[in-house]
């Protein structure tokens, strides 16, 4: 991932060596950064450079943010955890690193964000909290709350596709990203991905306007 530029806003929803490398670099290299996150997450980068922003809610040039933490999904698939221990064994030296990295980072649950622009759109950012463990209490007051946004990020974590066809229309999307979130950091480790294209595929056949959200793309939507 690039390093994000000054004149960004940077939001990360989730402590993941992945999710924090470029904007760790890019402090350490003297940029300073207007960053959106969780105050556990926030406190770690300000001590790799200088920043302004914090947790949400907040608003910045305009632009407000909102969030409400989530549970992430756990490995409850025995071939999941056959395929890590594998990893672990047959590439030992990825594996520390990722340790590694993971020890230095606070512990934090990861964040759902609403973004609402200054003529009132909304952008909802729903990261990986749509699986098969997320909380019906949780998706009833996320709901309430964040639902019905211009347009829905949605992230799958791998073999939870299913899940997100059964939480994602609860929301009521006017328009579906179906995002890549996990699938760099598994090649990277050595997992097997999945492709998001299908679950788009799907969300469009239950009469949602869905897109496949992949790294480096951007859409613009007149």
């Amino acid at each position: 991932m690039a390093e994000p530029d000054p004149s960004e806003i940077v939001v990360i929803t989730g402590p993941t060596p992945a999710r924090l490398r470029a904007t760790v670099a890019a402090l350490k290299a003297g940029k300073v950064l207007t960053v959106v996150t969780a105050d556990a997450l926030f406190d770690f980068l300000s001590r790799q450079g200088k920043l302004e922003g914090g947790a949400p809610p907040r608003e910045i040039d305009g632009i407000k943010f909102d969030g409400t933490t989530y549970t992430a999904p756990t490995i409850a698939r025995p071939r999941e955890h056959f395929l890590k221990a594998g990893v672990a064994a047959t590439r030992p030296g990825a594996a520390l690193r990722r340790l590694a990295e993971l020890s230095r980072l606070p512990t934090c649950d990861p964040w759902v964000v609403e973004i609402t622009f200054p003529d009132g759109a909304r952008l909802l950012h729903l990261d990986l909290s749509l699986h098969g463990g997320t909380d019906d209490a949780w998706a009833s007051r996320a709901t309430a709350r964040f639902g019905n946004a211009e347009w829905t990020i949605a992230g799958v974590a791998h073999g939870e596709g299913q899940a997100l066809l059964q939480w994602l229309p609860r929301f009521g999307p006017n328009r579906v990203l179906v995002a890549e979130l996990v699938n760099a950091e598994r090649r990277e480790l050595g997992l097997p991905t999945e492709l998001v294209t299908p679950w788009r595929d799907r969300l469009v056949a239950m009469g949602l306007e869905a897109h496949v959200f992949a790294t480096h793309t951007g859409f613009r939507f007149e």
